[in-house]
């Protein structure tokens, strides 16, 4: 009867220890993180990233340090792994980095009428900040009829707008999002229109114009007819005064005349 081979009890899946287990880091600062294993065979170390931020690994045996520079915000919440392995198997250690920076505005657009006007905003920062908001340098009071919506969060940014339900035109202006945190503040300004004033159209036309004005005059209705009656009386002088000249001379050699 054929028996199977005992296993060698020396052989065992190796252990991978990632320490310190949670980084939580200001931006710009440098950071070392280890990992140990043990097991048999010797297990091999590898790790595991995806950062912007600069970055070097050195490995000596069943040790590795993974050395991190001038952490990067770009990189808050990626992962890190650290994976030990040999021919039995492999155990993986990981954490998510925590970066803290100070907030930064990525965008801020013109307000869009949607089922309520919004003017959209997204806004990158750890831990999440202090949203205000200012119309013409003055506090935006909010409530129920304006107030800040977040619609999404990413892994650093947060995605939303100032949301205004039926604004009129007393809602028109420059509009300032400032957002604080404890490590500094952003401000951004976007001007935003809703509605036009009442009557906020062209004005009636006007007899009466600017003397300084290149635009011909127009003379009131009551000048008009003054001029009128004063061109008529004279043109009826003048006929008359032609009719006497007439008479005057052909009346002397009419042979009607009275003879002396």
């Amino acid at each position: 009867m054929h028996k199977s081979p005992l296993k060698n009890p020396t052989k065992k899946v190796p252990m991978a220890t990632l320490s310190p287990p949670k980084v939580t880091a200001v931006e710009g600062v440098n950071v070392e993180l280890f990992c140990t294993t043990s097991g048999m065979p010797s297990p091999e170390l590898f790790w595991k990233m995806e950062l912007l931020t600069n970055s070097m690994i050195e490995t000596s045996g069943q040790f590795s340090v993974l050395r991190l520079s001038n952490l990067s915000s770009l990189d808050h919440n990626k992962k890190i792994s650290c994976t030990a392995e040999n021919i039995v198997g492999g155990r993986e250690s990981s954490l998510l980095l925590d970066i803290r920076f100070p907030p930064k505005i990525t965008k801020l657009s013109d307000a869009i009428p949607d089922h309520h006007w919004c003017i959209p905003f997204s806004v990158a920062a750890n831990p999440v900040p202090d949203f205000k908001w200012y119309l013409n340098n003055e506090e935006v009071t909010e409530g129920e009829y304006i107030m800040t919506m977040i619609y999404d969060i990413t892994e650093r940014e947060y995605h939303g707008c100032l949301q205004l339900d039926n604004p009129t035109h007393l809602n028109n202006g420059l509009y300032s999002l400032v957002v604080k945190n404890e490590y500094g503040r952003d401000r951004k300004e976007i001007i935003a229109h809703f509605m036009h004033k009442p009557y906020d159209g062209p004005s009636e036309p006007s007899y009466y114009a600017d003397v300084t004005s290149e635009t011909p005059t127009l003379d009131p209705p009551e000048d008009r007819v003054a001029v009128y009656v004063v061109v008529g009386i004279a043109a009826v002088a003048f006929t008359g005064f032609l009719l006497m000249l007439i008479i005057l001379k052909f009346g002397g050699n009419s042979k009607f005349g009275i003879k002396a």
